[in-house]
């Protein structure tokens, strides 16, 4: 029976490492599912939560899960803040990630463009207990668009290179969206996107394909009659 359990921990360990991206073999078929709570609020508030869980190793090794809590608040016509923390709970310990950062969006006819630029810090916290919590920080850019194909159904696109300072490259990743959003009720919408995420690591340049959905869901507290 003992033979039995450490011929099964070396296969599961071994499936571990084919999972990691390596020099042979750099690209990786990823998925990430989440939904997101958001609140319409009064004086242009849009508090959110979203949980989402990542698959990796061609779709086939979960990875962890992710917890976001941030905020939009609109101080123009077409700008509005953002703030959010995020929780992710994964194989290589816990992330603490600390984001602020601003949107330019402008409407014409069925089109919608943006211009986003995020701030980021990023915490984490090694299960290993000789390895030191490191400190990133990040900025990122995002210019995107979305196209409005009928009533119920819109494409959108985006292209969005993240820096990292301090970093070997001066872009660490670069992340192209493709995607569909789908109204298929009238408080909830349905993402379904492809990234295309090349990263610059230090020892060889790794390709990771992320496909995903994202289920978001709007509530609008009803105005108080006077």
């Amino acid at each position: 029976m003992k033979k039995l359990f450490t011929i099964a921990a070396l296969f599961i360990l071994q499936s571990q490492l084919i999972a990691q991206t390596s020099k042979t073999d750099p690209k990786d078929w990823q998925g990430w599912m989440g939904g997101t709570l958001k609140f319409d609020l009064p004086k242009k508030w849009t508090p959110y939560i979203e949980y989402q869980a990542r698959t990796y190793n061609n779709l086939k090794t979960y990875n962890g899960s992710y917890i976001s809590i941030g905020v939009q608040k609109k101080v123009s016509k077409f700008v509005h803040l953002v703030g959010e923390y995020r929780l992710a709970l994964v194989q290589k310990g816990t992330y603490h990630r600390y984001t602020f950062g601003a949107e330019y969006e402008k409407e014409k006819k069925k089109w919608d463009w943006g211009v986003r630029v995020l701030l980021q810090n990023q915490l984490q916290d090694f299960d290993e207990a000789n390895k030191a919590t490191q400190d990133e920080f990040y900025w990122r850019v995002r210019l995107g668009a979305k196209y409005e194909l009928s009533k119920k159904v819109a494409a959108f696109a985006s292209i969005e290179p993240i820096m990292k300072s301090g970093g070997r490259h001066f872009v660490d990743n670069l992340r192209n969206q493709l995607g569909l959003r789908f109204k298929i009720a009238p408080k909830t919408k349905l993402d379904v996107f492809y990234i295309y995420r090349p990263d610059y690591a230090k020892s060889y340049n790794r390709t990771f394909n992320i496909v995903g959905f994202d289920l978001i869901y709007t509530i609008k507290p009803k105005k108080k009659k006077k």
